[in-house]
């Protein structure tokens, strides 16, 4: 069903948000996994569904609470459902509370869950969503300092350089490496020889990639780090 109204639209954010909430926090201890859309789809359905409804159970028996004092903390569904449009034009204030406290409300249960399952199964780690390369090259690297690569690729040959740029992420053979630098080194069977003078940058597919080694060098100097973490 396509919501036809504003309206509509934020009550169906609101209720698949809590499921939203959830995978994303498990994506982060477990990663995540290929699957197709429809079971992707029906897990944060069915999520949501379970911590929508726990929330309203919540905010039913808050309401009953407040009743015995004559107070109304929350809208009327059965009020609002026969007097349609006007019932929503005079207590527009109270739907809205009523909808951001119970969408806050079915978020912190998928928190809560989450934290429960992760202590149940020792899952203390956080499951980092960026590729080695990522973390090799920008998030490991400290302050100041240029990563500088040994890239051995499968014919045996081997670039060293400075790493100017690269594909972050995506299929392997959808990457590429760029080096460079005066000290930009090709090596073979033949031994090394410093071609930075001559080539300024080098580019090369991760398909044709073995392995790649990085070390970090001092930016001004261009020396090496006494402790690299």
């Amino acid at each position: 069903m396509i919501p036809q109204t504003l309206g509509a639209l934020a009550a169906f954010l609101a209720l698949v948000a809590p499921g939203i909430v959830f995978e994303l926090l498990r994506e982060r201890r477990r990663g995540r996994h290929q699957e197709t859309a429809f079971r992707e789809a029906s897990r944060v359905a069915l999520g949501s569904l379970v911590f929508t409804l726990l929330s309203l159970l919540v905010l039913t028996g808050l309401q009953g609470l407040a009743s015995l004092v004559g107070w109304r903390l929350f809208l009327s569904p059965s009020a609002w459902l026969a007097a349609g449009e006007v019932y929503a034009r005079e207590h527009l204030t109270l739907i809205v509370v009523s909808v951001a406290v119970e969408l806050a409300l079915a978020c912190a249960f998928a928190v809560g869950y989450d934290v429960l399952l992760g202590r149940r199964r020792g899952e203390r780690a956080t499951v980092q969503q960026r590729s080695a390369w990522a973390q090799a090259l920008r998030a490991d690297r400290p302050g100041g300092t240029r990563a500088w690569a040994h890239a051995l690729l499968e014919n045996g040959t081997s670039f060293y350089g400075y790493v100017r740029s690269y594909t972050p992420s995506g299929p392997l053979a959808e990457r590429e490496l760029v080096l460079e630098g005066d000290a930009l080194t090709f090596e073979d069977d033949a031994g090394q020889k410093v071609i930075g003078e001559t080539w300024r940058r080098v580019v090369i597919p991760g398909s044709k990639i073995t392995y790649l080694r990085v070390t970090y060098l001092d930016a001004v100097t261009g020396e090496p780090l006494t402790s690299p973490g």
